[in-house]
């Protein structure tokens, strides 16, 4: 099972910075979830909202500010918002790479394209379909994953996942059971579970038999052996 830290260790550091990726790192992660977005001077930087008010000393939307702007602010314990390059290079784990904004697609895509042995270690995610399929048509290879907040009928998450071309189904674990996981399975489909936030929800995933699981706290995990 993968053991994915979202947004870094966001329980215990600064989400989406350098910081949150080595703890992450450090308690035991095999692979990181990040979100992506694009700066007016076209940077691809990690921050999940579409505004910097809540997780930096600044405000605005990502999207109006120069990549120097979005830099000078403190992201937290005076870390810095990171760029998808930075990140990549100082991080060899697995990467998970939620695309929030579409402008970020060609910049992304490029960057696979150029790496082989990154494309190797990054899913694309999203909540959106059309987001996916931009990357599938620009980037056949590409390994994406569909995101749902709560979790649908199963013959639901089938669909939607099979139209937006994914083979990742990354599900609520409150809706799963396992008999469910088990026809994903079938269908062909890898399946995480989130948010895994302690131990025995861990354990709860283990029985479902998922793939991974995402957690904002992997310092309170034991990995299933």
């Amino acid at each position: 099972m993968i053991i994915t830290g979202h947004r870094g260790a966001l329980g215990t550091e600064p989400e989406n910075t350098a910081r949150s990726f080595r703890r992450a790192v450090a308690d035991g992660c095999d692979e990181i979830e990040l979100d992506l977005r694009v700066t007016s001077d076209d940077a691809l930087v990690v921050m999940h909202d579409a505004t910097v008010d809540r997780t930096t000393s600044g405000t605005g939307e990502v999207a109006s500010l120069a990549f120097d702007e979005l830099r000078s602010l403190d992201a937290g314990l005076g870390e810095v918002v990171p760029t998808w390059a930075e990140t990549v290079a100082a991080i060899d784990v697995r990467l998970q790479a939620e695309v929030k904004a579409p402008r970020a697609v060609p910049l992304l895509v490029e960057s696979l394209q150029a790496d082989p042995s990154l494309a190797a270690r990054t899913m694309v995610t999203s909540s959106h379909a059309d987001i996916l399929l931009a990357v599938r048509r620009a980037m056949p290879s590409a390994n994406t994953g569909l995101i749902f907040g709560r979790t649908p009928a199963i013959a639901d998450v089938l669909a939607l996942t099979r139209a937006a071309e994914a083979g990742t189904a990354l599900c609520g674990i409150a809706g799963l059971e396992p008999e469910g996981v088990k026809e994903l399975h079938a269908a062909g489909l890898d399946v995480t579970a989130w948010p895994v936030p302690d131990q025995a929800t861990l354990e709860r995933a283990v029985e479902l038999d998922v793939d991974g699981i995402t957690t904002d706290n992997p310092h309170l995990l034991q990995p299933p052996r």
